[in-house]
């Protein structure tokens, strides 16, 4: 009985899709550096030029001052995460697995979220760019669990062995209408997703929580 031999892309098609994936990366630095040098630099100097206003004023600052204060101080905080977004890290020396670890201690330190991992064969099995694919994906809904869902809890569920490959990302939060969803996050999951011949699927309930699957390719 003969082996068969794992699926292989026509190397024109892989040269492009790496040609695709290089010119993305490149659109989202460029956004990234502008943010940076621009509104993130903004907030900053604000925020900095209140903060010693507010030191100077011996009665208790105007209230409304206070909140635009508060409002800066945010707005400051979203870009920052925006920015890490856009700039997402590159695969550590030990692999998706060892990275993944480490977010979830974070998850668990800064913001109370246990994030349970869980695999079925090793990450090997996959290519460099389907791991990447995977750690951008995972990044993104773990992302998405800690700033809407208000979960307590994530399951990251990977199947590396199976064929072909399934990430699964799932949550107990807040839920939302599948068919009104259509935010940023999203849809780079979906264009990466598709962008190694997977394709990334999305269940969710209002008030029972979110589940998303990667699909790798056929």
């Amino acid at each position: 009985m003969s082996v068969g031999r794992p699926r292989t892309e026509p190397r024109h098609e892989t040269f492009a899709q790496q040609a695709v994936d290089d010119a993305v990366t490149r659109e989202r630095a460029r956004i990234a550096r502008e943010l940076h040098d621009g509104v993130a630099t903004d907030l900053a100097g604000a925020i900095s030029l209140f903060k010693v206003y507010l030191e100077k004023v011996k009665t208790e600052p105007d209230e409304m001052l206070s909140d635009v204060f508060d409002i800066l101080e945010r707005s400051l905080k979203h870009v920052r995460e925006s920015l890490a977004d856009l700039r997402p890290a590159a695969i550590g020396p030990e692999g998706v697995l060892a990275d993944l670890r480490q977010q979830a201690e974070e998850f668990a330190r800064l913001y109370g979220i246990r994030v349970e991992l869980a695999n079925i064969g090793t990450e090997d099995l996959l290519s460099k760019q389907h791991r990447e694919v995977v750690a951008q994906v995972v990044h993104e809904a773990l992302t998405n669990v800690r700033r809407h869902s208000g979960s307590a809890i994530c399951r990251v569920k990977m199947a590396f062995a199976a064929r072909p490959f399934l990430i699964e990302v799932s949550d107990e939060g807040r839920g939302f209408a599948v068919a009104g969803q259509a935010g940023y996050g999203l849809m780079g999951m979906r264009e990466r997703a598709a962008g190694i011949g997977g394709r990334l699927e999305v269940v969710s309930t209002p008030g029972r929580g979110t589940t998303v699957f990667l699909f790798g390719p056929n």
